[in-house]
């Protein structure tokens, strides 16, 4: 028997299951507010494609570089995550008991990516031709199937890579943290024993708290080294802090947002425990915390050893990554077991409050601030009352 439709039949009803559980009015305010604000944002982007139609027309570099490069970058995004999710079901522990090998488990989750790619090509295809129909250039069509292309290029070769590799996830050993301490690795002790103990572990599915060696795992780390160490290099060179304060903090965000995982949250193990929501988040970003500031203190040092006048630089930059972690953690805590869906969420969320405070300056700051404590309370309830 085939079960090459099973994993996007168990996102269907996730889904189905998540809407249902929404109440009526809360899905009123997601889709008339949700739907207000996207129509905001569309008449203000084909303002400015209009304003600066001519310049983006005679930009060949745009077009030829990129464009091109851009498409393939958010297609192999999209396809690692499409593919995770896809995986993340077809190798569920509840689906032990049916008899299914590895290969039938990657062709399920491989048939679902597949139907999940296919509108997300066609709304990049609509995008992109209804962006050149808008600054009047030609063969609008012809770029928008273009566009498709690329990006499913891009979301085809980095989502098979990520099928191909996966392990059988079902049949792993998967043991207590503290009940086995012959796990290789480093270990996480130090950091992770503080009361609830070995939660940070917990939430990033490690054995005996040890962490475990992966290529993915050495290429970001040796990514955000280089990136450390080149802003770094720029600001000593220029005499000027501002490429290093920036660097660290953008790649502390970074850190964070690819580190910290609140899915714990919503284990009905920690919201029976005699366990508050502000100690468990707490205890939740504190790790994350910790690699986002050793990341940031590189930068930040060659910033201030650069131009030294310019200390309150660095120290500014200090200050916004902490706001920043401390508001995505929000997000991530609101959507505990969907960490893509919370870093588009708050993604989206900063460049519309940046874009509106060069219109409006920033009281829009204020506006964001209210929608962080919105999702800290809809997070709060929710882990109280499931």
């Amino acid at each position: 028997m085939r079960h090459d439709r099973l994993v996007l039949t168990l996102i269907w009803r996730e889904l189905s299951a998540g809407l249902r559980s929404m109440r009526r009015r809360d899905l009123v305010w997601i889709v008339a507010g949700g739907g207000a604000l996207l129509a905001y944002a569309m008449a203000d982007i084909v303002i400015a494609l209009q304003a600066t139609s001519a310049t983006l027309r005679q930009a060949r570099m745009l077009w030829a570089v990129g464009l091109p490069g851009a498409l393939l970058c958010l297609g192999g995004f999209a396809g690692s995550a499409i593919a995770r999710l896809c995986l993340s079901r077809a190798f569920a522990p509840f689906l032990k008991a049916l008899p299914l090998s590895l290969m039938e488990r990657r062709r399920m989750a491989a048939a679902a990516a597949s139907a999940l790619g296919v509108p997300l090509a066609f709304t990049v295809a609509a995008t992109v031709g209804l962006g050149c129909l808008v600054i009047a250039k030609p063969l609008a069509p012809a770029w928008g199937l273009g566009a498709a292309i690329l990006f499913g290029a891009g979301f085809g070769a980095v989502a098979m890579l990520r099928l191909r590799s996966a392990r059988d996830l079902v049949h792993a050993d998967n043991t207590d943290p503290v009940s086995d301490p012959g796990a290789r690795g480093p270990s996480l002790g130090a950091f992770d024993r503080s009361t609830p103990a070995w939660l940070s572990s917990w939430a990033w599915g490690l054995t005996a708290g040890r962490v475990r060696f992966s290529w993915r795992l050495a290429g970001a780390a040796i990514l955000f080294g280089l990136a450390a160490v080149v802003a770094g290099s720029t600001s000593l060179v220029r005499h000027d802090a501002v490429p290093a304060a920036m660097a660290g903090l953008t790649g502390g965000l970074l850190v964070f947002m690819l580190s910290a995982r609140f899915h714990p949250l919503g284990s009905p193990v920690l919201r029976t425990a005699p366990l508050g929501f502000v100690r468990a988040w707490l205890r939740l970003a504190r790790l994350p915390l910790q690699l986002s500031v050793a990341f940031f203190l590189l930068p930040a040092g060659a910033a201030l050893a650069a131009e030294p006048s310019a200390w309150a630089m660095p120290l500014a930059s200090g200050f916004w990554l902490l706001a920043l972690n401390g508001a995505y953690a929000v997000f991530a805590a609101y959507f505990m077991t969907a960490p893509f869906v919370a870093a588009l969420s708050f993604l989206s969320a900063i460049a519309y409050a940046s874009y509106e405070t060069l219109e409006y300056g920033r009281t829009v700051l204020i506006g964001f601030a209210a929608l962080v404590v919105f999702l800290w309370y809809q997070a709060q309830r929710r882990y109280r009352d499931g």
